[in-house]
């Protein structure tokens, strides 16, 4: 399971209270692998999360354009290959929901890319931005 952390906070308000959402959906997706639950929880699961990352990617990405952030191309393209990556996943859990190691696999990379990309990628994001004033 993924925890959310004071260090996981950018100072950004929308983007931090997504980021909480995002946590808690990828918490919702583990916990439904780790209990079996049916291929249908999961994909819900999995669906969502794929709409609300793309979401709130729009969102970030908008706030990084507005205010020049000198890293957008770099973080967009990270978003892109995140987009990329997770949907893959998705199709492979569609073609094999019932796979142990699928299910792991989905679990850890998410959860790993997720919290990673938070505190590395986004807290740059999120120093710049407040230093613009945004909060």
């Amino acid at each position: 399971m993924l925890q959310w952390e004071p260090a996981m906070a950018t100072g950004v308000g929308a983007v931090d209270r997504q980021h909480k959402e995002l946590v808690k959906q990828v918490n919702e997706l583990v916990t439904a692998m780790k209990s079996g639950k049916g291929r249908q929880v999961v994909g819900e699961v999995l669906t969502f999360l794929g709409k609300y990352a793309i979401d709130h990617f729009s969102m970030e990405e908008g706030l990084m354009q507005k205010h020049g952030y000198p890293e957008y191309a770099e973080h967009k393209a990270i978003h892109e290959n995140f987009k990329r990556d997770f949907g893959a996943l998705a199709q492979q859990f569609d073609a094999a929901p019932t796979s142990l190691s699928l299910t792991i696999e989905v679990q850890r990379r998410v959860t790993e890319w997720l919290k990673d990309h938070i505190l590395n990628i986004d807290g740059k994001v999120g120093k710049y931005l407040t230093a613009k004033g945004v909060g």
